[in-house]
């Protein structure tokens, strides 16, 4: 090295008082230790500072061949400086260990970087606790409310302000018919297993159309399309998943008839329209819901749609009914509402 680096010579003009301050905390804190070698770096021709954080057993002085001070650069090469970083020397104890040149004078430098070095460890580990929890509360996320929802949600672009946002969206109520019976003739341990076996048929087409289970309302949900901004056409994405769920119960339904179990129908409403997206509830116990007209609409047609039926609104109709191939349409009174076209979508195309 020819000179001071230039970072040295800007400080000439530094008072003592701040020199003195930044030697404090950026060399004496690190406890250096250093050894000057023969030319060789065979041996030490003389040493100094604090080597009670770097060494064991062996005093370093003078004389000592570098190899059996120093175990752990035996087969190093001295050719070219270098840096060996967070060296566990002693249990706890990391060092970042130097060897340079100066004016042909080779030396060894040690530095105690235990500090850092713990605290770099509590960082990763917190990273990693982070990314458990993230990967925890994606599964669960994903789980609830499908895959597409789970990854927006975590990275933030899925958020609702409290004080709620419009949107065009589609809601779908679906329920077991014939539950009510069967939940009072058989063992509560029985019904919830088969009450799984039918939500594992009934939540999955929905979560694949990007829908989200706002609740399940034990032999049922209430499902809403249209919260991803990348939705183009909810009510299609509903009419798809209902169509897929009366599809899947009826092929498990064949099979639990052929073994002589209870069959239990689905019958599903879907309505359309603007409603109000937010978060509601007391500070401690929040959740999101949907508010709109449609919504109530959607319950009312659930609830007037025999097993295997989908009702649906006006609004949905014209959304989707491109893809229908044949349909009946009904003034129904519907409680609360008043008549409604309401329109059962008995044959459909395989959407």
């Amino acid at each position: 090295m020819s000179g001071p680096p230039i970072g040295f010579i800007t400080m000439r003009g530094m008072p003592d008082e701040l020199l003195n301050y930044l030697t404090n905390i950026h060399i004496y804190q690190l406890s250096p230790a250093w050894a000057k070698l023969d030319e060789q770096c065979h041996s030490i021709v003389e040493c100094g500072g604090d080597w009670s954080k770097y060494t064991d057993d062996i005093s370093v002085h003078s004389g000592l061949v570098v190899e059996d001070a120093f175990l752990f650069l035996c087969g190093q090469s001295f050719e070219a400086d270098f840096m060996l970083p967070q060296m566990e020397l002693r249990e706890n104890y990391f060092t970042n260990i130097h060897f340079i040149r100066i004016a042909s004078t080779p030396w060894l430098l040690f530095l105690d970087v235990s500090e850092q070095t713990q605290q770099q460890q509590l960082q990763q580990q917190n990273a990693n606790e982070l990314s458990l929890v993230r990967d925890q509360q994606r599964r669960v996320l994903d789980r609830y409310v499908g895959g597409a929802v789970a990854e927006r949600s975590i990275e933030g672009r899925l958020t609702f302000d409290a004080a709620g946002e419009r949107r065009n969206i589609s809601t779908m109520f679906i329920d077991l018919r014939s539950f009510t019976i069967f939940n009072q003739n058989y063992d509560p341990q029985h019904v919830m297993d088969v009450l799984n076996q039918y939500m594992e048929k009934m939540i999955p087409p929905i979560l694949d159309e990007f829908g989200l289970v706002d609740k399940i309302t034990g032999d049922g949900a209430m499902t809403v399309f249209g919260v991803l901004n990348d939705q183009n056409n909810p009510s299609e994405s509903a009419l798809r998943a209902a169509l897929r769920i009366q599809r899947e119960v009826l092929t498990m339904n064949d099979l639990r008839r052929e073994q002589g179990d209870y069959i239990m129908e689905v019958g599903i409403g879907i309505g359309s329209g603007e409603a109000v997206l937010g978060i509601i509830g007391a500070r401690d116990r929040r959740a999101f819901s949907v508010i709109g007209p449609h919504v109530n609409l959607a319950a009312r047609l659930e609830g007037a749609a025999r097993g295997g039926e989908i009702l649906v609104d006006e609004t949905t109709f014209h959304a989707v009914k491109s893809l229908i191939n044949d349909y009946e349409c009904v003034n129904t009174e519907l409680k609360g509402i008043g008549v409604s076209s309401v329109y059962n979508l008995r044959y459909s195309r395989d959407i």
